[in-house]
Parts: C-alpha cells; sequence; structure tokens
C-alpha cells in the first residue's frame, strides 16, 4: 500500500523543495546584472562592434595644427601703426602693404631684352635721365603715381570750389548794390501787384463753355459726364485725314492731335468759328428793307457760334447717345465732311458782300 500522506506532510515537502529553488533564483537574480555588464552575448558583441556614424565636419569647423590663430585686436592695431608710422617710404610718405607691393618696370625689362628694345620712346628716356635724389621710382606697378594723380585732382577740385565761391560772393554783392539803402532783401510785393493764375478756373476755357453748352436742364454733372466721353474718343480715335482745302488752323500736326484731346478740341472749334455775325437792320436804307451788316465777334463770341452749329448738326446723326453724335460730328468736322464747313463758308461770302453797307449803319458815340 503507497504510504499515506496528510496535509500536513504535504506542506513540510513543499517547504523543503521551495527553498532550494529560492536560493537559486535569488543568485541568478544577482548575478544577472554582473554578467550582462561583463559578459556579452555574441548578437550584443556584434551590435557593439559595427562603425558608429558620426557627423563630418566641414572644413571650416576643422581644426589643424598648423592654423593661425587671428591676433588679438591690440596687436592687430599696434602692428598696423608700426606699418604706417614708424616705417616709412623713400619719399617721406607713410608706406603700406598695398603701395610696396609693385615692382619696378626697369627691373622687370632688364630680364627681357626684346621688351626693352622695343619699349616706348618716353620710358627710354625716363630711364636714361638720371634718378632723382630721393630715389622715387619714375615708373612702377605700386599705386604710388595714383595716389599722386589723386592729390593733384584733389588740389584741382579746391581750387574750382575756391573760383565759385569767389563768383557767388561777387553776385551777391551786386544784388546788395542794387538794393535800395536800408534796405537788407527786395521790397514786399502787393497783393495787388501779384500776377498768379485763376485757380477757380479748374478746366480749361475751350473745355468749360463747351461743358457749359452741353448741359441740359441745369445738370451740370451729366455735362461734364459727356464732355469726357467726347474728349476720350478724340483721345482714342485715329489720326483724322486732313483735307487740304479745309485744313485746321493752329494746331499740330495731324498724327499728334490724338496726344492732347483738349487741344485737338479747341483747333476743331477754332478752324470752324466765324470772324462775324450778320446783323439785319431796316430802316437806314430807306423804306422797310433790312440791310445785312456784318458785326465782328470776339474769341468768345465766335467759339459760341461753332459749338452751336456742331450741336445743331450732331441731331441729325442717329446715334442713340449725345456725347457719341457730338464726338463722331467732332471727326467729320476734323476730315472737312461736316456741314458746319459750308455754313461758315456763306455767313462769310454774306459778309463780304455786306461790307457796303457798313457807312449806312449808326455810329455809336
Amino acid at each position: 500500500m503507497p504510504p499515506s500522506t496528510t496535509l500536513l506532510t504535504a506542506a513540510r515537502t513543499a517547504t523543503v523543495f521551495r527553498q532550494p529553488f529560492a536560493a537559486s533564483f535569488a543568485q541568478r537574480s544577482v548575478a544577472l546584472p554582473l554578467r550582462s555588464r561583463n559578459q556579452a552575448t555574441p548578437t550584443q558583441k556584434r551590435w557593439n562592434s559595427s562603425p558608429v556614424h558620426k557627423k563630418s565636419l566641414s572644413p571650416d569647423e576643422q581644426k589643424f595644427p598648423t592654423q593661425d590663430q587671428l591676433p588679438h585686436v591690440n596687436e592687430e592695431a599696434a602692428e598696423m601703426d608700426r606699418i604706417l608710422q614708424k616705417e616709412k617710404s623713400c619719399d617721406g610718405q607713410p608706406s603700406s602693404p598695398e603701395l610696396e607691393q609693385g615692382s619696378p618696370v626697369e627691373d622687370i625689362l632688364k630680364r627681357d631684352k626684346d621688351g626693352l628694345k622695343h619699349m616706348p620712346k618716353v620710358m627710354q628716356d625716363q630711364l636714361k635721365k638720371k634718378k632723382p635724389a630721393g630715389g622715387s621710382r619714375s615708373f612702377s606697378t605700386s599705386s604710388h603715381s595714383r595716389q599722386q594723380g589723386m592729390e593733384t585732382m584733389g588740389s584741382q577740385d579746391d581750387i574750382s570750389a575756391a573760383v565759385l565761391a569767389d563768383m557767388i560772393k561777387q553776385v551777391n554783392q551786386e544784388a546788395s548794390s542794387q538794393l535800395p539803402e536800408g534796405l537788407k532783401f527786395d521790397l514786399p510785393v502787393l497783393p495787388s501787384e501779384k500776377k498768379t493764375l485763376n485757380f477757380r478756373k479748374r478746366y480749361d476755357s475751350m473745355q468749360d463753355q463747351f461743358t457749359k453748352m452741353l448741359m441740359q436742364d441745369g445738370k451740370l454733372a451729366r455735362a461734364q459726364k459727356n464732355m469726357s466721353i467726347i474728349l476720350d474718343h478724340l483721345r482714342t480715335s485715329s489720326p483724322p485725314n486732313i483735307n487740304p482745302r479745309r485744313p485746321l488752323m493752329g494746331g499740330p500736326p495731324a498724327p499728334q492731335l490724338p496726344l492732347d484731346p483738349v487741344r485737338y478740341l479747341t483747333c476743331i472749334i477754332d478752324s470752324v468759328a466765324p470772324l462775324f455775325r450778320i446783323r439785319q437792320q431796316k430802316g437806314i436804307a430807306g423804306g422797310g428793307t433790312a440791310v445785312q451788316i456784318p458785326h465782328p465777334l470776339n474769341l468768345r463770341q465766335r467759339r459760341r457760334a461753332a459749338i452751336k452749329w456742331i450741336l445743331d448738326a450732331s441731331e441729325k446723326r442717329r446715334d442713340a447717345q449725345l456725347a457719341h453724335r457730338v464726338a463722331n460730328e467732332l471727326t467729320a468736322v476734323a476730315e472737312g465732311r461736316s456741314g458746319v464747313w459750308d455754313r461758315r463758308d456763306q455767313q462769310h461770302k454774306i459778309g463780304i458782300s455786306g461790307r457796303a453797307n457798313l457807312g449806312l449803319a449808326p455810329r455809336r458815340r
């Protein structure tokens, strides 16, 4: 029969088996970090033996054993002072590294026989002369000669500045001598004596008069808008084909007219403007017959008559807008195709035939 086991004997047996296992586990847990530090597995050894990818330094960041460090600021200043103040060239002027890097031309030509033979005659004459006592070079690649030329230019500038100052002083003296005695400045100009422009007139007089005659029902803003459309049409249209029998007066050539639309408009109006108007007067020749007497007009009256004729002729066109009708009529006048020219010629013909009636008109006292 198998031995009987009780609960007490089972607990003791479990305790006995548990003690060596716990001891071995504790021993293993303590030794494991030490072994991992000192001894590495083959996989760890292969990982550690792999090359380390370090960032390569740029040539500016690398340091070499023969690299010279920059001197201190005081050391650099002392070196420049020694070069400029203590060491002077043969002509007595402070020397600098840039001025002493040249070499004499004669030393270069001594090594080149062909160059010495074919050198310019001026340089040959200079070399034949005796060198000056100061020991300065006649020809050299250094910048001493350039520096002397700059000094000469500076002296010339000083002379010209002095001459200009004397001229200014002389002009001021002449101006002061012309003033009345006891006055330092010119006499003040009274407001009544000033000749200034009238700044209340914003637009050209011709443009303003045309705009006022375009106005209907007192709507000036609409008339100004129509005037801007007319000027824009004259500016963007092609140059007119001038009729030799009906040329425009007082204007530039035809290709230049669209460049200045206000002047273009002025030339058109002045070209068809009549010189006089015909006044009907009854009873001066006896009976009830009216006599036609020409009456001269001033500039504004002449322009008003021409604008009125152009507006009347534009009403016969079929364009929808007033501005387009007037602009097309102005273009026709510039090219000599409008009936305004015939109306002007007819009025001048009547005025020329009525010159005999001028003596019959009563004179104004």
